[in-house]
């Protein structure tokens, strides 16, 4: 079968591309230029030449494709104009979607965010929760929109169906998507030492290939229209941090830094970023989320696709054993 996949050089869009090769497919990827990694050589991989404003390019990289794969997003913490986020992520959408309608396609997977979806208050949220706080970022703002023009095109008769990635960990290459296995490779290598606020806040946790299966499940037996969060296990930084000492028997200092003091590092980096035209390492609204439960259910998941969930313990190993015999951390 031929499949159409954008964000190819991503995190996730890598390890997707990468299963569906192994799986006998033909995959027609939308990069800037080729990539460098192997993966790319690969008999059954296209590569072509464009973005998501590429309207025809991308017509062209469709055609023939029974399936698309939607995961590409500007997603960075930082853009020097914030209208990127929406030229982006919201019209390269609609460009894919006008392209999947004409090319008749069979599927088509949209890859958005739980960062979409309402903030847990007491339980895990569900795809259906109400949301009662604003936004946080542009990045939010944006995705949500997308999922907005989903569904205009399912009314229109495209079947469209939504996943929802909470924090991926696990092989893969390194991006902004893939912060927590940065983080776990640090504090093995003794140069991480912070905890974000007083570390209680909940946060989800799911593994790479949990992830990418959830996207193989969303194409085979997701509902047009339908939401799912591909998530994982839900536990605060405290938690994760104890686990990381508990299975590498290593225990170094960690800080615990109040929200307010990293508000000020935040503010600090956002004046460097306008007095010095520099990308900031984090951003205030970025921050500002460290103040809110964002624990998730994927119950729905589970029972309509047939996702399935790494226990914590093992995904991290698993990741150890990748840093270990890929990039020379020794645990």
């Amino acid at each position: 079968m031929k499949i159409f996949v954008t964000g190819a050089t991503g995190y996730v869009g890598q390890n997707l591309v990468s299963t569906l090769l192994n799986l006998g497919h033909t995959v027609h990827v939308l990069c800037r230029q080729k990539p460098e990694e192997e993966l790319f050589n690969h008999d059954n991989i296209v590569v072509f030449s464009g973005d998501l404003l590429d309207r025809e390019t991308i017509r062209l990289a469709m055609t023939g494709c029974s399936q698309v794969y939607h995961v590409a997003a500007y997603a960075r913490a930082w853009a020097k104009d914030p209208k990127t986020y929406f030229k982006i992520n919201v019209q390269g959408t609609v460009n894919i979607l006008d392209a999947a309608l004409e090319a008749g396609v069979e599927k088509v997977v949209y890859t958005s965010t739980v960062a979409t979806l309402a903030t847990s208050n007491g339980s895990p949220a569900t795809e259906d929760a109400v949301r009662l706080s604003d936004f946080f970022t542009e990045y939010e703002s944006s995705k949500f929109m997308a999922e907005e023009k989903v569904q205009q095109y399912v009314r229109r008769g495209l079947n469209v169906s939504i996943v929802h990635p909470v924090r991926v960990y696990g092989p893969g290459r390194w991006t902004e998507s893939n912060v927590i296995s940065m983080m776990i490779k640090s504090y093995v290598e003794g140069n991480w030492h912070v905890i974000p606020g007083d570390g209680n806040a909940l946060g989800c946790f799911s593994y790479i290939d949990d992830v990418v299966d959830g996207h193989l499940l969303a194409m085979e037996k997701g509902k047009p229209g339908e939401k799912y969060i591909l998530g994982g296990v839900n536990m605060n930084f405290n938690q994760f941090f104890d686990l990381l000492k508990k299975i590498t028997n290593k225990h170094f200092l960690l800080i615990r830094i109040p929200v307010p003091l990293l508000m000020l590092f935040g503010w600090k980096e956002e004046a460097f970023s306008r007095w010095f035209n520099k990308e900031p390492i984090i951003t205030r609204k970025w921050i500002n989320k460290y103040r809110y439960n964002l624990d998730y259910s994927c119950e729905k998941a589970i029972h309509e696709l047939g996702y399935t969930v790494t226990p914590m313990e093992e995904g991290i190993r698993k990741t150890l054993e990748w840093l270990e015999h890929d990039k020379k951390v020794y645990i």
